[in-house]
């Protein structure tokens, strides 16, 4: 009787594989419009066989094409006689990335072997040949789905455009030529992004990072993507997985090494952090290692170590305002340290640390009058105060009141 099952099971599956519904693949072939061929195809994909849905595919890449070439051509008149004919600008750009995408679906069933195991494709030479003009209007066709904030569509757009590198169809094209598919994959991030598909945000942005043009940006949007994922403890473990992993690809990379920081900050891996700190300002020393490790030493109460630290950040960026701030800051404290230690007198050291911190953010106040990128007065008035100076620190008070 289990043999009889078995063997009734895989008649079943013979059957499925070689399903046919050529009623189906019919009314696809007598379709007049690229939408109503596209929607018979999707509602009648699971009861073709492989040679019927590239069959049906390519008609919708025929129809596509057929639309997009019509409108395209009074376009292209318009702009060569400057005449102002009607087109469908809104239907050729549908036609477009509809003809792409549709392409792509015929081109998986083409290339699948047939009967007789054998992979005789019949559609992708002419595909492969005809398409350019339609992808290359996908740019165009993004940008207005982006500017009307159909944001959804404009991804889709967007990503058909580079999805192209990767797909077989397009396996004989030399992308090297294309000058613009990083700037197109940070579009197809953004706009994924706007639509709050993070998983292809993410994707498109590392595509996007290999262009120097957008790679900054792109970068941003990755690391948005991400964090807009993290849901679970698995999450978070594969959010610190890409952030390593980008971090190890450019070490030296401040913004990796930022992050990474932060994110051991927030899960309370001190040991990891400072070993991380130590290795940067050794190996990769710059303005922003230097600043980690002063914050990391001030929130110990390190106050000397973080100055030095401040300070040899400052040697790389004087103009590091919220470092300068810090700085005199420690310088404070420090000074109060050594003032407790010797009776609650100031010693010459804190004096002079006193000074430090009063021309530190005297420095400060002149770039930030309104105290609207650090809130210096307390700080200023606090060295004034330990250090004597009566008359400046009075002259504070109102300040230190809004």
């Amino acid at each position: 009787m289990k043999k009889i099952v078995l063997m009734a099971v895989a008649a079943c599956m013979v059957v499925s594989a070689n399903a046919q519904n050529p009623d189906a693949v019919k009314k696809v072939m007598d379709a007049k419009d690229f939408k109503e061929a596209k929607s018979l195809v999707e509602s009648s994909l699971s009861s073709m066989n492989d040679e019927e849905r590239a069959k049906s595919w390519n008609k919708v890449v025929d129809l596509a094409l057929a639309k997009f070439d019509k409108e395209q051509t009074v376009q292209i008149t318009n702009q060569a006689m400057k005449k102002n004919d009607p087109y469908d600008k809104e239907g050729m750009n549908e036609a477009a990335r509809v003809a792409v995408q549709a392409a792509f679906e015929c081109e998986k069933y083409d290339q699948l072997p047939n009967e007789k195991g054998k992979v005789k494709p019949k559609f992708h030479k002419k595909n492969q040949e005809r398409l350019n003009s339609a992808r290359n209007a996908l740019v165009n066709a993004g940008q207005d789905y982006y500017n009307n904030k159909d944001f959804k569509t404009a991804a889709a757009a967007f990503a058909a455009y580079v999805d192209c590198k990767n797909n077989p169809l397009f396996s004989d094209y030399d992308f090297s030529k294309d000058q613009i598919l990083g700037q197109v994959a940070y579009f197809a991030s953004l706009a994924s992004y706007n639509s709050q598909d993070y998983p292809a945000a993410s994707r498109y942005a590392s595509i996007a990072i290999g262009d120097t043009a957008v790679a900054k940006d792109a970068m941003d949007i990755k690391i948005l993507s991400m964090k807009a994922t993290l849901k679970t403890k698995e999450d978070s473990v594969k959010y610190l997985n890409e952030i390593k992993e980008l971090y190890n690809q450019d070490p030296a990379n401040e913004r990796m090494f930022s992050l990474l920081t932060e994110y051991y900050q927030a899960t309370g891996d001190n040991a990891a952090k400072n070993d991380l700190i130590s290795k940067q300002v050794t190996q990769y020393p710059s303005k922003m290692a230097w600043a980690l490790k002063g914050e990391s030493e001030m929130g110990e109460g390190k106050w000397a170590a973080a100055i030095e630290s401040y300070k040899k950040s400052l040697a790389l960026d004087p103009e590091f305002i919220q470092v300068q701030f810090n700085l005199a800051l420690c310088q404070n404290n420090q000074a109060i340290t050594l003032k407790d230690a010797n009776a609650g007198n100031l010693t010459p050291e804190a004096k002079s640390l006193l000074q430090e911190s009063i021309a530190n953010l005297t420095q400060i106040r002149a770039k930030d009058p309104d105290h609207l990128t650090v809130n210096w007065p307390y700080t200023l008035y606090q060295a004034y105060y330990l250090i004597g100076d009566e008359a400046n620190a009075k002259e504070l008070e109102s300040l230190i009141s809004k």
